[in-house]
């Protein structure tokens, strides 16, 4: 996804860009942000979008950086907040870490979404150097099991309806689907008409390994089936969609 991609989705993102921030019910990543929390450190918000982690984090953390390679959507976060001790850059990740880097903590929510292996390697190496050695990462990233999983209610749903066997399979995993190669090499998936990388939980702990990072924990965001479908019928309950959220340790 490139900056232009952004644009117009930086002025009205609630409607564009799904709001981890949002969706976050249970209050995951703030309970987070808050056991690693200090006034004597440091963090940044790599990918911060428009800012609807910045009140949080500016209220537990001495000093925070939020960064963005887009500008439009650092002119939204902000908005969000004005603190002394809050600063904005804009930093593309796939060429190097943001000026205040490292950091005590590192939050990253669905940044590391780029299709092309090698721009989201070299992402992947800056987000590992913008962490102090023995800091924290909070990572949120889409799961490949959760939007396969997606397609199997798609085809149940299609089955309930009293569509053919064939037929549903067909409506959820067309043969055609251009994404199949995509999926099977590298788990890219198809997300509001961008390519997006998803993650098996298992591939997230042998990246992370081979950057430096290890995880000490890693869960479900759980969320309505209302993210994926416009208007899920009533049975369709758990299990529910989810992305994975890892606390990884640099060492």
């Amino acid at each position: 996804m490139e900056p232009s991609d952004w644009i117009e989705a930086a002025g009205n993102y609630q409607q564009e860009v799904a709001s981890v921030f949002d969706r976050d019910k249970k209050g995951m990543i703030r309970s987070l942000i808050e056991e690693h929390a200090g006034s004597k450190k440091s963090c940044i918000d790599l990918g911060c979008g428009p800012g609807r982690f910045l009140p949080t984090l500016s209220e537990h953390f001495g000093l925070v950086h939020a960064c963005d390679y887009s500008k439009d959507m650092i002119r939204e976060a902000r908005k969000q907040t004005v603190e002394p001790h809050l600063s904005f850059e804009c930093c593309d990740l796939r060429r190097g870490t943001p000026s205040t880097a490292p950091a005590d903590v590192v939050l990253c929510v669905n940044a590391l979404l780029h299709p092309d292996l090698a721009a989201r390697e070299a992402m992947w190496r800056n987000v590992a150097k913008s962490v102090k050695k023995g800091g924290v990462l909070l990572l949120v990233a889409p799961a490949l099991e959760s939007a396969l999983l997606a397609r199997h209610r798609l085809a149940e749903w299609n089955l309930r309806s009293g569509v053919p066997a064939r037929s549903a399979l067909l409506r959820s995993f067309a043969d055609e689907d251009p994404d199949a190669i995509s999926i099977a090499r590298g788990g890219i998936m198809d997300a509001g008409g961008t390519l997006t990388k998803h993650y098996l939980r298992e591939e997230l702990e042998s990246t992370a390994a081979r950057h430096r990072l290890r995880i000490e924990h890693c869960a479900k965001i759980e969320y309505s089936w209302k993210t994926e479908f416009h208007q899920p019928p009533r049975w369709m309950k758990s299990p529910y969609p989810w992305d994975w959220l890892a606390v990884m340790r640099r060492v």
